[in-house]
Formats: structure tokens, sequence, C-alpha cells
């Protein structure tokens, strides 16, 4: 403390620092006192007050040590400081005592609130020290369910429910001699009559050929919530955490998660790129599986617009095999050009020959058979009934006929991403010995999947590649416990030799997945978890049960997914998807939530808002939201305006975007073009000549207006539809592309990025470079001014005979000069409603790229009009609905 003074004398030395000094100490305290009610202080004044006297530090006049010349007293100046000195010791110890938090609201932000928890036992173990502390020094009594006294009403219950319990014991006990006695009488009539009384097998439910299913009958406690929609295998799970589809607002006709209930924005994106690891349940996924001769499945996949070439070189080979999987575009039968929506192919692996000669090597006189083969086609709910009817007209047509079974509720899946996934995904799925209990062979898939482990991008293993084995019941080894991840070289030059040669392409079999009896065997062989429980009894703490040749052998198909991003942006990683039946689903679920990953923390789990995000960031279209001329997209985008709709009606007009007074120009007609709160694509096709004047009457008003009002939701109106080609010919398609050569009403998914600062949102307008020759040069200066400052930017080096002055004075005018580019004083004249081309489906900011981006949808035909050059054409300004400021933008079709 006497060092502070004195080195606080010697700073006050100086005459301007005695002066400061005095005119601190004469300035009144700046923070108001807590002001009391009329009655006197309540009890909110009152800790305010405390709390309040606990912070304010006392604080000694210097006025004292100054003289009237000015000369300053030592000794009364030291006294005062150390004075304060004290204050601030006391005013410490006291801050400790009035905290206006307390240890139980300190949790956790994963965990729920735990709001005035009078038990320790409740808070985390960091904090209990300090909670039990706290209540001791506030006399908090601490207190159980199992020691709290009974009150008079508690204890009346109680009585009753003992008294309850005695009479249900008795009726249970009579019962129980009643069945005995009756189970005596029959078998000894059973035993004079010469049969038995021994429990048959189930039976196996018909194969409801070109059939729509039926989801699995729902427990009678919650059958009545269920009788709209179908709940998800993990909809338990779910429930408390996350937000579902409501029970009058089902998505598909299933309660699908929205997204997590706590805040996961930032989270997901860190999730997937730096550590940890996503999951959903994917079971909602639609899966039909077609089954005939490979001849007529080929004719099939060719009437619904899969080309044959897919099945061509090596890579289709290894589809047709069986030993990886396939994604590309289904189209409508009637019209090869309008694509259904994006599927997934699996075929089954055909038996080794070796195999298929054995089986028949005793009977010489068979006739060899037409190989009847499995294929199944994995598809978004929103497009099964679409894709359904064209497989089932398509197979019907077929010489022999294709069977179309129905498998949505009987294969589930689960997709993972995140550099732990695969972690995760090999700790859950082990697969199962073999009834021989021999190690498996070394290129097998049972054997290969273990090895990966190690592998931080499942985009790193060959494209499309699939595994399929038998795994063990995940519920026999729970909780799961961390795996030791090698990280030497050895072990990452040979796995760096697995993915390079990846044996499975030659010894991947026929999966077990497409068996409906190992299917069923798989659900009727879950023990039940009282079952696994008491195995876990007796296997003693810490040790799992040891395996029984009962247990189940879950067939499973894991593919490694890969991101379908633009060479530019090739960085996203890619994905898990594990196919199993569908009953099969939770215990693997439960044990891949509660994995301890080597990085810390668990999986977290996702909605259907984490991939949209998820795909917004990686540069990909998520559909169906982003393909608004399939079916299943125009659903979407009608679903979405009504929701906009309602939220833009129930604001009041105060705080609501007016877009009937819009005014983007002297020389535009007032108001937004279309609707502003949904991307209108009935205005953008039909074009101004046929405008409907939409903006000049509210919503509401024209819902009232009769039946012509309400639109049909189901179809694209105006033939609109989107056009899917390689991203690798795009240059050259649009190089050559004219207005002839374009379908008017052909869209087109795009990426766009804008060029200055600014961010895309949705519903947002895209507009082409003007055809006005003076404003579309305007627009053209904007971008090689951007331009020629990115190249100096990126290239610029200060030169040696320059000074550090001199450069930082030519930095300090280049930002200066800088300024003027995004000031909205100089915004240009956003182009005129005729070059209106297209609308953002999806936009925000990139957390990946670092500024913002969006997903569109153009039309081609408005592009192919300005007949300008492919730089030029790539061109576009966006702005956002309600707004007046367009920003220049490049767009890139994905």
């Amino acid at each position: 403390q006497l060092f502070l003074i004195l080195q606080r004398f010697t700073s006050l030395s100086q005459p301007c620092n005695i002066q400061a000094a005095h005119q601190m100490a004469s300035n009144p305290t700046k923070r108001k006192e807590p002001a009391s009610g009329p009655y006197g202080s309540t009890g909110g004044a009152a800790r305010r007050a405390k709390t309040f006297d606990a912070r304010q530090l006392a604080v000694q006049s210097t006025d004292a040590a100054l003289s009237a010349t000015g000369e300053l007293d030592v000794a009364a100046y030291a006294s005062a400081r150390a004075f304060e000195i004290q204050a601030l010791e006391d005013g410490i110890q006291r801050s400790r005592t009035a905290l206006t938090t307390r240890a139980f609201q300190k949790v956790p932000r994963a965990l729920r609130r735990r709001t005035a928890s009078h038990n320790v036992k409740r808070v985390p173990q960091r904090l209990r020290a300090r909670a039990k502390r706290e209540m001791i020094e506030d006399n908090t009594p601490t207190v159980t369910a199992r020691r709290r006294k009974p009150t008079q009403i508690m204890r009346i219950r109680l009585e009753s429910a003992r008294r309850l319990q005695n009479l249900n014991a008795r009726t249970k006990n009579k019962r129980l001699a009643a069945k005995i006695a009756r189970d005596k009488d029959t078998n000894t009539q059973l035993t004079e009559g010469g049969s038995h009384n021994f429990n048959t097998a189930p039976r196996i439910p018909k194969i409801k050929k070109n059939k729509l299913s039926r989801p699995p009958p729902a427990d009678a406690k919650f059958r009545k919530r269920q009788h709209s929609k179908t709940w998800l295998p993990t909809h338990l799970f779910h429930a408390k955490r996350a937000h579902v589809t409501t029970t009058k607002n089902p998505l598909w006709r299933f309660a699908i998660p929205l997204s997590p209930t706590e805040k996961s924005y930032r989270p997901t994106h860190r999730t997937r790129g730096a550590r940890g690891a996503m999951a959903w349940d994917m079971s909602y996924m639609s899966t039909i599986q077609l089954e005939g001769s490979e001849s007529s499945i080929q004719a099939v996949l060719l009437a619904v617009g899969i080309d044959s070439a897919e099945g061509s070189g090596p890579k289709g080979k290894k589809w047709k095999a069986g030993a990886r999987s396939l994604e590309t575009w289904a189209f409508e039968m009637d019209h090869p050009t309008r694509p259904t929506a994006p599927v997934t192919m699996i075929w089954c692996a055909v038996p080794k020959s070796e195999d298929v000669e054995m089986a028949h090597a005793d009977d010489s006189s068979s006739v060899p058979k037409i190989t009847r083969r499995k294929l199944w086609f994995r598809v978004h709910p929103s497009a099964f009934l679409q894709l359904w009817n064209d497989l089932l007209d398509a197979s019907k047509r077929q010489s022999p006929p294709v069977m179309v079974e129905d498998l949505r509720f009987e294969i589930g899946s689960i997709e993972i991403t995140g550099p732990g996934s695969t972690e995760a995904l090999i700790a859950a799925l082990r697969p199962s010995n073999k009834a021989d209990s021999q190690l498996p062979a070394p290129q097998s898939p049972e054997a290969i999947w273990p090895a990966l482990l190690g592998v931080s991008n499942p985009s790193s293993l060959p494209q499309n590649a699939l595994l399929s084995f038998n795994v063990s019941d995940p519920r026999l080894e729970f909780p799961p416990r961390k795996l030791d991840i090698p990280d030497s070289e050895s072990h990452m030059n040979d796995l760096a030799v697995l993915l390079s040669k990846w044996s499975p392409d030659q010894t991947q079999g026929p999966s077990s997945l497409f068996d409906r009896s190992s299917r069923l065997a798989a659900t009727r062989q879950l023990p039940s978890q009282k079952a696994i429980n008491r195995r876990r009894n007796i296997s003693g703490p810490g040790k799992y049960p040891a395996p029984k040749p009962t247990d189940p052998q879950i067939p499973a198909i894991v593919l490694a997914n890969r991101p379908r991003t633009h060479p530019k942006r090739n960085s996203a990683p890619g994905s898990w998807t594990v196919l199993l039946p569908w009953k099969c689903v939770p215990p693997v679920w439960y044990s891949l939530m509660y994995y301890p990953l080597s990085s810390g923390g668990n999986p977290r789990f996702g909605g259907v808002k984490q991939q949209q995000q998820l795909a917004f960031e990686a540069g990909e279209a998520w559909f169906p939201g982003d393909f608004p001329g399939t079916r299943a997209g125009w659903e979407w985008n009608q679903r979405e305006a009504e929701k906009s709709r309602h939220e833009w009606e129930r604001r009041p007009k105060g705080r609501r975007v007016e877009y009937d007074s819009l005014v983007l120009g002297d020389k535009h007609p007032k108001g937004e073009i279309g609707r502003g709160w949904t991307c209108d694509w009935e205005r953008l096709v039909q074009g101004t000549g046929q405008d409907v004047p939409e903006n000049t009457t509210s919503p509401s008003k024209k819902a009232d207006g009769g039946k012509s009002a309400v639109p049909d939701t189901s179809i694209p109106p105006s033939d609109l539809h989107n056009l899917r080609f390689s991203t690798k010919d795009t240059n050259k398609i649009l190089s050559n592309l004219t207005k002839s050569q374009t379908e008017p009403a052909a869209l087109s998914t795009v990426y766009v990025s804008l060029i200055h600062r600014g961010t895309p949102t949705a519903c947002s307008r895209i507009y082409r470079l003007p055809t006005n020759p003076t404003l579309r040069e305007k627009w053209l200066l904007l971008a090689s001014a951007n331009q020629k400052s990115a190249g100096g930017k990126a290239g610029s080096r200060k030169p040696s005979d320059v000074s550090d002055d001199a450069a930082r004075r030519q930095l300090t005018e280049s930002l200066i000069a800088g300024v003027p580019e995004d000031s909205p004083s100089i915004h240009l004249e956003v182009p005129p409603a005729d070059d209106l081309i297209g609308f953002v489906t999806t936009g925000n900011y990139n957390l990946s790229e670092g500024k913002g981006t969006g997903i569109a949808s153009i039309l081609l035909s408005m592009v192919a009009e300005s007949n300008a050059k492919l730089s030029e054409m790539k061109l576009c300004i966006v702005r956002s609905a309600g707004e007046k400021v367009g920003r220049l933008a490049t767009w890139e079709i994905v």
C-alpha cells in the first residue's frame, strides 16, 4: 500500500495532475441514488439499494491536501489514498456477498434452465460447492423427495394409493389362479386328444405388390397423436429437445424435427467443418423397391429419364454390381425435360459365381432361370407419390412385369456429418460375429469398416462408396466408450492404401437388408430394454453383457456421400448415410447421441433448418425449397408464401413494409414487382403485359374475392420447370444459348455471390444488366472499378524506395477513396421490371464464404435475350423485397 501511495504521490507532483485531482475530487457522483416508493422502499428497491451500496466505493476528498497556493500536503494526501485503498478492499469483500446471480443459474448453454433449484445434486458438479455455500449463507433448506415430510393432502393420497395397490394385488392373484386352472384343463384336453400346446412362430405379412404401404400401428398410448401424421422412430428423443411440426400442420405427413430448441446456427457451422458431428433421423425419406429382370428394370429407368449411360463405364459397372450407389435425377414420364426429384439408387449385389455353382452342383437337370434383381430408389417424401405413379405405370408396361414395392415404413436411415462422424459411427455400428465365431476375411466389408477409424472427411472415400454388413445391438455396449484413434505415420499410410485400392468393390456380397425375412428377424429378435438391463446387471458394473447366439443381427448399409458442389467450392465435407430396419433405428441413434467424441462433447442432432443451412453454406441447392420448377418445390413455395403472408398481415401497418407505396425510381411504377412477401413466379413468367395488379389490394381482400382467388397449388403454372444439365458444360451451353432454343418457362438454379457489401434475403429480386445503354454503362463501370480495386488489393506491395510514411499515406488515400463506392447517396438506379430474371429462394450471410450469398432460380430465356458476352451475362443485380437499393452480383449454375 505504501508503494502505491508513493507512486500516486509522484504522479501528482506535476501542476497539471494536481489540478486534475482537484477537479476529480470536487465532482459529485454520477450515479443516481436508488429511488424508493411512496410507502418506503419495496423488496426490489431494497435489493437494488443493497447491491448499489455494495458496489459503491467510499472516497476521501483531497481538497484538504491542497493549500491556497497549490502546494501539496503529503501527509494528508497519503492518508486519503490509504483510505481509498481500504475502501476498495472492503468493496471487493462486500461485492462477493451481494451477487446478482446464483450458482443454479450458471448452467451450460446446452442444458435447460434450472429455476430456483434447492437441490445441490441438480446443479453441475463444478458448481455444487458454490451452491452449497450459498444455501448455507441464505439459510435455504436442502430437501429431497424421500426425506420431505408429507403434507396432509399428500398423506391422504399415499394412503389411498397403498390401499389401491393392495386391492390390485388381490385381483391379480385371483386372475393368476384362474389362469393356472384354465391352462391345466387345456393341457389335459390336448394330451388326451394327442395334440400339443406350443406357440407357433408369428406369420410373415404378405408382400403388398404395387400397393402403398401403411405406417406401423402405433401404441395405444400414442395412437390419437398420430391420427394425421406418423412419428419417426426417434420421436420420443426429439419431443423435448427440438421444435417439431405441429399436429395441425405436419410436414409430408410426418412429425419431423425442424430445429433444436437451443440456439444452434453458429454451432452447426462449426460442427461440420471444425470439430464434432451432427446427425439427423432421415427415416422420413421414402424407399421404393423394383424387383424383376435386369432388362425390364433398365426399361423402367429409361422411362423415368435415367439414361443407360449412367450404367456405363467403370463406375457404372460397380453400381450395377451393387458395390456403389448412384445419385441422379428422375424426370417425369410424359415430359423428359421436367425433373421430378433427385434420387439415390442402390442395386442388390449378385451372389458370387462360385456360390451359385456350389448351390446347383447336385442338380444337373436344373434349367437356368432368369435372374431376378432388386433395385432401391431413395427419394424425398415430397416427391414420393409422383415418382411412385410413374414407376408403377412404367413397370406394368414391361414384359415380364416389374414388381414395385413400397418400403417407406420398413427402411429407416440416419445421416451424420462432421470430422467426428466416422468415429461415432464405428463405435455404434460394430460388425456382429458369425455363427462359427471366425474372424472376418481381411478384405471383407466387416474388416474394412473398423479400419476406417481416423477418416475425418467421408469425401476422402471413393465416390458413392458402399459397405454392407450385419451389426450387433448397440444397447449391449451402452454407454459407448471412447475409441483410441491412432495418429502414427504407419497407420496413415495404411489408411491411404486402403482408400486407394478399396477392396469392397470386389468383395461386397448381397446385403441382408434387401431380404425381407432378415429384416423381420432382426426386428422381432430385438430384446426389450428390461431384458437388456437384466443382462447388464448380471455382468456387473463397468462390464458389457456377453453376446448370445440369440442376439439379433441387424442388417445395415453404409453410404459415403460426397457433396455436389462447384469445383471452386469443393471444401465442403461429406456425410454418411446408414440404412437400417425401421425399428432398429432408435438403438443406433441413442448410441450415437451419447458417444464421447475424442475432440470433446457428444454429437449434436439437427433438423430440417440445419440441412438447409449446411446446403446453403456448401453452395448446394436444397430440395425441394430451391427447385420451384418441380411439383414438390412448387408446393413448398406455396406453403412458405402462405406463412409469409400471414406473418405480414399480423403486423400492424406502422411496423410492416408497405409494398404498395414502394418507389423504385422516377420512371418505375409505384409498388413492388409482384407480391412482396414471396417469389412471384407467375408474375415472372407472364411478364408485364399480363401482370395483375396484386399490389393494390391486400391479401385478405383478395382471398374474399371468390373461388378464382384460390390457386391450384399442386402443379407449377405456365409450364414452369427446372432444367438440369452438367455443371462441367455450363460455359459452353451459355455461350451458345439463344432465345429461340430456350423454352420461355425454363428455370435454372444458380449460386449468387455479391461483389460488394450486402446480404441477399429470401424473395429478393434478380435483374439482368439493364437494357438501357446509359444505365448499363454505369453498372458495368461499377463492376470494372471493383475488379481494379480487388486486383490492387491482391497484388499491391510497397516498393522498396517508398518510405513507411508515404506508404501509410497512400493506404489512407485509397481507403478514403473507397468509401463513396458504398455510400447510399450514389446508389445506382435499379433496372425496370422488364429486366427481372428471377428470385432468390435462399439467402443469408454465408459463414463459410465470409460474405452474403444466395441460391436462386432464373429464367434462361431472359438471360439469352440480352445477347451479351459470357462475362456480362453472368452479372446480375440483386434487390431485397421492399428495398430500393440494388447490389451487383455474379451467378453460376449449380
